[in-house]
């Protein structure tokens, strides 16, 4: 977690410097959303479709009223059927990715804008499968390929923007197709 942390402040220097020439164009800002995923999951030959919570923290530059690019953290926790639990059989994934996003706001208005986005990095995943009645227990982590896609609208506040938007992302190992809408709150410097 911290190595992530730090390579996502050391990837955001880049950022900053861009935003403290004179140039006028340039203006940084942060932000976080959270949201609820539903996701398509195979571990192990085991597929399960399952609800579960995702947090976004992100640190961008967004460049004349329009394009944004962002570095951006994703944290997600997800844990198999309820049907599997009740026979014993469970299966949790934890995973941890970082991303570069880049938006594209298609309505830019004063007030109001509506955006389209996309995204690709590394993801830690974790995943442990328990048969509770074999007393039989995998595990297995590592790094992997992740992607996703977003769309939303924006509403700003002064220097607040509210995000009401929707996600679908893509995680290769163990393979997970997710979906769902998020909300979030950025602020511009």
């Amino acid at each position: 977690m911290k190595k992530i942390l730090l390579a996502g402040f050391i990837a955001t220097i880049p950022c900053m410097a861009i935003a403290e020439q004179d140039t006028p164009d340039w203006n940084i800002y942060i932000g976080s959303n959270i949201g609820i995923s539903g996701s398509d999951i195979k571990v192990h030959n085991e597929d399960f479709f399952d609800f579960g919570g995702v947090y976004n923290f992100e640190l961008g530059a967004r460049y004349n009223k329009r394009l944004r690019l962002a570095l951006n953290y994703q944290s997600r926790a997800e844990v198999s059927e309820l049907f599997q639990i009740l026979f014993g059989h469970t299966i949790s994934v934890t995973n941890n990715a970082l991303r570069v996003n880049a938006y594209y706001d298609y309505v830019s208005l004063r007030v109001f804008s509506m955006y389209i986005g996309a995204g690709i990095g590394a993801d830690k995943y974790h995943y442990t499968i328990t048969d509770r009645i074999n007393d039989i227990t995998k595990s297995k982590h590592g790094f992997t390929f992740t992607g996703g896609a977003m769309t939303g609208i924006s509403f700003k506040m002064g220097r607040f923007q509210l995000d009401l938007g929707g996600a679908f992302d893509y995680i290769a190992e163990p393979r997970m197709f997710s979906y769902g809408p998020n909300i979030g709150l950025r602020y511009n410097f």
